[in-house]
Formats: structure tokens, C-alpha cells, sequence
């Protein structure tokens, strides 16, 4: 994600030059490098299913302890990475595209006449325009951008006849006419080595510097750009809930016995809802129509998987940051503890299911739901043991061997058509290029899909849910 975010940033606000050649030809490496990694891990330690991959996270979190059911961690682990990988998934999709749209319209090299004029004292004007040709219109009508040779005449260093300078510009609107000026950059005391036009100053400005993007523009994507990364920063946090550090168990925090029973729809209703408590599971048909009755009717009420947990306040839905109905034949039957810190009536609450064997699990307890139970019950001191420890159960830790085929394959031809666009090499095959570096990913992984799934290492267990809360 870095490398990506590296080339992007590199080719859209950096100047053509050493520099930006140095960027993004190391984020590129960078790229290449991660798909080799990839797929040496997949092939050294072989691909296995995402059912596969869940079964060896758990084994490698479980450690029995005797007695251990009896008393809570004093100390629960953090747990970041689910978050980071739900947030860069989420951001690398629109900077990919992003990367791409500006691959394929950006021009690799400025060019020997700009690169010149660039390297002098040159001045930008406004000059008539002498002679237009070879003129091509991106649409039919007579307001469609467009490209042509435009020629103005520079003026003589020393007072002689004018000098014709012929370039060729981009039209947003339109075609320049004869008599109509365009801004131009050229050196005065040399207007041998030509000029560089564009019907904005920006625009010329961009291209004597080699930049992909004009200023103005490159902050309109910049703030694009910043918009799609807090999207992701927030389905990451509604996936995951927020990272979370190292936290300590003490006074405040609510323990209840747990056993995992299955996995069910969970409900959750809206706020002002007078059909009893905010939340409610249901499996099947029976999860609802998607809105209720009441003084809530008309507003849309939550659905999402989850994993049920039995309590002695009744059943309680735990969401995780994994797929529910892979998780759930793992988890069935595990006896713990769940634990959480109140946080307020609304949203969800991070809590964590500590087993007895061993293993942590963190998820998301609807505030709701730890309203109700906090009204239902009484608080009861219990035992903090600072000698037991436990081991955080990530399932989707295994995410590198659980990469389907097509979508390396997919990764390894984008990164290629990123590197064939970095070249200084112009021409109409740039922009297919970059639609194939986009799409490759995808199309790649519905191609090879057509040709059967790998096979499950192990029997998928069925899964049970829980009567609804």
C-alpha cells in the first residue's frame, strides 16, 4: 500500500526530473516486490482456503492453561492489524484508479522543446495566433475539446522580423482561431528553440515543469484524494471498530461467562424504538423486513452476521472483523470470558472474548446490547489474574496464503502496465494500457475463478446459531 501510494503521489505532484524518475521507478520495485513475496509465501508455504486459514489462526492462538476459566488477564492485547487491512484494501482501490486515470492521460516525458525552454530564462505571454492545423476533436461538437498546431511569431531578440514558432496544444473547449491568443512560453533572447503553448497559464506552467496534472487541477485531486482516504479510514473503523492498544483490566469494565453457540443475523433497530431493547438477533426468514413498527417505523434498521455468545443475561451478538460463517463451526462451543468497558448508549463497543484455552478475540458489542445487560444484571466483582496471558486471535492472519491465484496474477500485470506507462515513450496504446492495469486484478480473478476453486484442505463443519436474543 505504501509503494502505491508512494508512485501516485510521485507522479502526480512532482516535478519531471531525477527526482520523480527516482520515486516512483523505487515505488514500482516496491510493488513488484510485494507480488514476489506473495507468491513465494504461497508457494513455499502452500495456498490454503480462507476456511483453511482460520483453522491455523486458532491453532496457533490456543494455549490450555489449567485453571484458567477461573480469573480474567489482567492485560488484553491490542490488536491494529485487521484495521490497517480493511483501511488499506478500502484506499488502495481509488488510488489504483486514480494511478491509472493519470498514467494513462499524463504525459511520460515533457519533451526536448519544453525540457529546453525550461532550462531558460523564459517568459510566458499571451500571443496572437497566426496559423492552425491537423486539428482533432475529441467529440463531434464544435465545443469539444481538441488538439492542434498552433503557430504564433515571437519577437526578434534584436528588433528583426518575428520569429514562427509552431507547437502543439490541448483545447478544452473549442478550437483557437486565427487572431486568437493562447498563452505562450518562450525564451526571449533565444526563440530558435521554440515555444510551448496552452490555452492556460497553469497548463503551460505544468508542462515546462513535466508535471502529470496542471496545479490547480493536482489540488483538486489532492483533495479527491483525501476524501477517499477518509472513506476508508471509516470502513475500516466500521468494520473493525477503531485500533485498539494494550488495555488493562480493571474497575468499570463488565465480565460475563460466554460460551460461543453460532452465528445469527443481528438486528439492530433504531433509536426510539419502543419494541423493547434497542437489538435483536434473528436467523433465516425470520431476521424482519428491514424496518420496524413503532415510533421508529419508516426508519431502517441494522443488519449484520454475527457471532452469538450464551449468557447468563441471554443471548449476546459479537460482531468480528472476519467472516462469521467460517468462524463460527471453529468457534462453536468455545467457553470464556467477554469483556468490555462501557462506552455510551449509541454505536458499538469494543469488546473481547477471552476463551479458556487460551486465545483473545476482539469484536463489537452494540452499545445497546451492553445497555440492556448493564440493566439486567448486577455488577459482580471478579478476579484478575496478572499471571495468566493469552494470545490474540487474528483469523485473518493467514490473508497472504489465502490470496486467490488470478488476483497475483492480476497484481503482477498492473504493476508491469504501470511500469511500460512510466516510460518516456508516447503514443495511443497508453491509454488501453492503463484501462488493462485497472481492470487486470479483477479480470484476472473472474477469469481463473471460471476454471474451478481450489478445493478445501479440511470439511467445513455446520454451523449452529444461537435463539435470538
Amino acid at each position: 500500500m505504501a509503494g502505491l501510494l508512494v508512485l501516485t503521489g510521485g507522479w502526480l505532484l512532482l516535478d519531471a526530473g531525477p527526482l520523480r524518475t527516482a520515486v516512483v521507478w523505487a515505488a514500482v520495485a516496491a510493488l513488484a516486490g510485494c507480488v514476489v513475496a506473495l507468491t513465494g509465501v504461497a508457494l513455499r508455504a502452500g495456498r490454503v482456503t480462507p476456511a483453511r486459514g482460520y483453522e491455523l489462526a486458532l491453532d496457533a492462538a490456543r494455549a490450555p492453561a489449567p485453571g484458567a476459566g477461573g480469573a480474567l488477564p489482567a492485560v488484553l492485547h491490542g490488536s491494529r492489524w485487521p484495521w490497517v487491512r480493511v483501511t488499506a484494501v478500502a484506499l488502495a482501490v481509488p488510488t489504483a484508479l486514480v494511478l491509472f486515470c493519470t498514467l494513462g492521460a499524463g504525459d511520460p516525458d515533457r519533451g526536448a522543446v519544453p525540457g529546453r525552454i525550461a532550462a531558460a530564462d523564459y517568459v510566458i505571454k499571451e500571443l496572437p495566433v497566426v496559423a492552425v492545423g491537423d486539428v482533432e476533436r475529441a467529440g463531434s461538437s464544435s465545443r469539444a475539446s481538441s488538439e492542434a498546431d498552433y503557430t504564433v511569431r515571437l519577437p526578434a531578440p534584436h528588433g528583426g522580423a518575428p520569429v514562427p514558432a509552431t507547437f502543439r496544444a490541448e483545447v478544452h473547449r473549442g478550437v483557437r482561431e486565427v487572431g486568437e491568443s493562447l498563452p505562450v512560453a518562450y525564451v526571449p533572447q533565444r526563440p530558435d528553440l521554440g515555444a510551448v503553448g496552452a490555452d492556460t497559464r497553469s497548463a503551460v506552467e505544468a508542462q515546462l515543469a513535466g508535471r502529470t496534472l496542471s496545479y490547480g487541477t493536482a489540488a483538486v485531486a489532492g483533495v479527491l484524494w483525501g476524501a477517499a482516504a477518509l472513506a476508508a479510514v471509516c470502513v475500516g473503523t466500521a468494520v473493525t471498530g477503531p485500533p485498539r492498544g494494550r488495555r488493562r483490566v480493571g474497575k468499570g469494565w463488565t465480565a460475563l461467562r460466554a460460551t460461543a453457540a453460532g452465528v445469527a443475523e443481528h438486528v439492530e433497530r433504531p433509536t426510539g424504538d419502543d419494541a423493547g431493547p434497542g437489538t435483536g438477533a434473528a436467523t433465516g426468514t425470520d431476521a424482519g423486513s428491514g424496518t420496524d413498527a413503532g415510533s421508529g417505523a419508516g426508519k431502517s434498521a441494522a443488519r449484520y452476521a454475527c457471532l452469538v455468545l450464551h449468557t447468563d443475561t441471554g443471548d449476546v451478538p459479537l460482531r468480528l472483523a472476519a467472516s462469521h460463517r467460517r468462524a463460527a463451526p471453529l468457534l462453536t462451543g468455545a467457553a470464556g470470558w467477554l469483556l468490555w468497558k462501557p462506552a455510551g448508549p449509541r454505536g458499538k463497543a469494543p469488546a473481547d472474548f477471552v476463551a479458556d484455552d487460551g486465545w483473545q478475540l476482539p469484536g463489537l458489542l452494540p452499545a445497546a446490547e451492553a445497555v440492556r445487560i448493564a440493566a439486567a444484571r448486577t455488577p459482580e466483582p471478579f478476579t484478575v489474574d496478572t499471571a495468566r496471558h493469552t494470545r490474540i486471535l487474528e483469523l485473518g492472519s493467514h490473508w497472504a496464503r489465502t490470496v486467490p491465484a488470478g488476483v497475483l496474477l492480476g497484481a503482477a500485470v498492473s504493476v508491469a502496465a504501470a511500469g511500460a506507462l512510466l516510460l518516456p515513450v508516447d503514443g495511443g496504446w497508453r491509454a488501453w494500457t492503463a484501462v488493462a492495469g485497472a481492470l487486470a486484478p479483477l479480470l484476472c480473478w473472474m477469469i481463473t475463478g471460471l476454471f474451478g476453486a481450489p478445493r478445501a484442505t479440511t470439511p467445513a463443519a455446520p454451523v449452529e446459531a444461537g435463539p435470538a436474543a
